[in-house]
């Protein structure tokens, strides 16, 4: 009789997200009149739903300036924070552009949202894909490889700032002097 290998741990579950209708044309490109709302009503109606369903996650997607045909956006960090105040299981993640953004206040902004949600709000870290974004924001657009140091920079902070002691940093792109969440 062979000797028995070692036990394998039980698979995670399968875990569920939808994207968060942050913008007025659902993210569709089509000049086709839609079906469903982007107001925060019709946001907390469908994250209640995916709640129900067992949905675990929510995305909103980052976006400064108006794409895909629509007609307007909402802030993704802000909304995620709304619908989280107004749900009572799921977790929001909300994209950032690193770009865009201070790391050590969205460290603050982070830690505060996730405090008030009982640990259900994240980040997803984005480092750039759309340039319109940055030149609207008035903020340079850097090459791939820039674009991802500055990104691996801005998580080396958010994870400097939340570890509760006083945190500084000096990179290429950041700089924090002693912040605290």
């Amino acid at each position: 009789m062979a000797a028995a290998g070692p036990a394998l741990a039980a698979p995670e579950p399968m875990r569920f997200a939808y994207w968060v209708p942050a913008v007025s044309t659902g993210y569709l490109a089509s000049r086709i009149e839609q079906r469903f709302g982007w107001d925060l009503d019709f946001n907390v109606a469908l994250a209640e739903l995916a709640e129900d369903a067992g949905f675990d996650y929510g995305l909103t997607a980052t976006r400064f300036v108006s794409t895909f045909l629509d007609e307007g956006q909402h802030e993704a960090v802000t909304l995620s924070q709304f619908i989280l105040a107004r749900t009572r299981r799921i977790k929001i993640i909300s994209a950032v552009l690193t770009g865009l953004w201070n790391p050590a206040v969205m460290a603050k902004i982070g830690a505060t949202a996730d405090v008030l949600s009982g640990g259900r709000f994240a980040i997803n870290i984005v480092s750039g894909w759309d340039k319109a974004q940055f030149e609207a924001m008035g903020q340079p657009w850097l090459d791939h490889d820039a674009r991802y140091r500055r990104s691996e920079e801005f998580i080396e902070i958010l994870k400097g700032c939340w570890t509760g002691d006083a945190f500084a940093f000096e990179g290429e792109h950041f700089r924090v002097a002693g912040f605290q969440t």
